[in-house]
Formats: C-alpha cells, sequence, structure tokens
C-alpha cells in the first residue's frame, strides 16, 4: 500500500513554469500590500495638508488688516483682509443699523462696498447738500487705500473727505462703542473740553462734531480778541461749516 502511494504522489512533478508561475504570483500580492500599506499610511499625510491649507486659506482671507470708517450720522465701519475685500460691515449706531439691514456688502472689493453704501436708498436722506460725510482708514496700506477712496466717483459725488488713523485706536473706539472716524474727532476735541464723553459725542453728527470743533479753533485763534464770534470761522448755531483742514491727517 505504501509503495502504492509513494508511486501516486511521485508523479506529481511541479514544473519550473509553475513554481516561477506561483513566485511571480507571490511577488505581486507582496507589492500590492506594500503599495496598499503605503497609500493607508500617506492618507492621513494629504488629509492633515489639505485641511491645513484649506484653514490657512480661510485665516489668510477672513484676518483682519484694514478697517474703513464711514461717518455721516450713520456710523458704518468695514473690516478689510489683505486683498482689501469686505470680511465684515458693521454698524456703529442706529442709523447705521438703518442703513445696513438691507444690504450685503461682505465679500466686495471695498471700493464697490462703498459705492452700493453711498449709493443705497437709506443712505440718501443722510447725504444732504451740509452733510460731513468722512472716511476714517486705519491700515498698513493706508496711503494707498486713502488715494483710492479719494479719486473714486462715489466720494467725490457726495464731497467726502478722507483721513487717516493710528490702527491702535481702533480697539479703543470700539471699547466706547463709537466708530473710528467719530472717535478720532473726540479725541481731538477732548483737546479743548477735558469734560466732553464719548457718549455725547456718540449721539451727534459729524456735522455737529466738526462744527464744534471748529468753534474751539476759532476760540484759540482769536483768544484775546473782542469779537471773534464775528470772525467768520463758520460756527454759528444751527449751521454746519465747511470743510476745514482739521479733516486731513
Amino acid at each position: 500500500m505504501r509503495d502504492k502511494i509513494q508511486k501516486a504522489f511521485g508523479q506529481v512533478r511541479a514544473t519550473e513554469q509553475m513554481k516561477r508561475s506561483v513566485s511571480d504570483y507571490l511577488i505581486q500580492e507582496m507589492e500590492k500590500k506594500k503599495k496598499r500599506s503605503g497609500i493607508a499610511v500617506l492618507k492621513p499625510i494629504f488629509a492633515a495638508l489639505l485641511l491645513c491649507f484649506v484653514l490657512g486659506g480661510w485665516y489668510y482671507w477672513e484676518k483682519p488688516v484694514s478697517y474703513v470708517s464711514v461717518d455721516v450720522n450713520p456710523s458704518i465701519e468695514l473690516t478689510l483682509n489683505g486683498m482689501n475685500y469686505v470680511v465684515r460691515a458693521e454698524s456703529r449706531n442706529k442709523d447705521g443699523e438703518r442703513v445696513l439691514r438691507h444690504l450685503q456688502l461682505k465679500g466686495k472689493s471695498y471700493l464697490d462696498a462703498v459705492e452700493l453704501l453711498l449709493e443705497s436708498e437709506a443712505m440718501q436722506g443722510y447725504l444732504t447738500a451740509d452733510a460731513d460725510l468722512t472716511f476714517t482708514v486705519a491700515s498698513p496700506k493706508e496711503e494707498e487705500l486713502l488715494s483710492e477712496l479719494k479719486g473714486s466717483a462715489a466720494t467725490m459725488q457726495h464731497h467726502g473727505t478722507c483721513v487717516g488713523a493710528d490702527l491702535e485706536n481702533v480697539a479703543t473706539a470700539h471699547a466706547h462703542g463709537m466708530s473710528l472716524g467719530k472717535y478720532q474727532i473726540y479725541e481731538l476735541l477732548s483737546q479743548y473740553d477735558a469734560d466732553l464723553t464719548t457718549e455725547e459725542c456718540q449721539h451727534m453728527t459729524m456735522c455737529q462734531l466738526y462744527q464744534k470743533l471748529s468753534w474751539y479753533e476759532c476760540e484759540e485763534d482769536n483768544s484775546g480778541n473782542e469779537g471773534n464770534m464775528e470772525s467768520g470761522c463758520g460756527h454759528e448755531d444751527g449751521h454746519c461749516h465747511e470743510k476745514h483742514s482739521h479733516h486731513h491727517k
């Protein structure tokens, strides 16, 4: 019996071709496993890189770089990213809330946003002949933004004045609940009147604020002279003055 079994198995011989086929198959399977293993290792790396790219792009887009305060009586502030696109548009008083209610300025270039803002129906009632439309810019690119604003058709049409401000004043203005533009005028006024409060200035229009500043400046220029109220400074009660040099930084 044993001889028969040995004889039967002895007839089974793996040819060289079969051996090579099996060897090739095993090698291919091992290579596939290595590739799958490598891809499995790389997948989380690629995912992490993609996440970093997306978050980096979002951070760059949303990161505040510049601030443009638009003040008449409505006080509205535009926060710009590094490409001068609006990432936030915020009101700083109730009039500003009414103007912004039906406007979508986020994602627009700041010049387009300013044009939409000034041409909006809600804003038109404030842009009267004696309104003091003022743009206050705080930015590392202050000169560039001021130059573009001064040259824009919307600014020239409404006789807007453009001034610069320190970036450090932005947080201070917001802490007092004021726009950057109004806070800058408050700082000038407080040099003449130490008892003046930010709350008082917050409820005044830009025309009234500049009128008050003009009055103090005229008083200073004419101190010691009798009849200085007739000196032609343009600060008579109830009338807003023409724009003066103190508008400009």
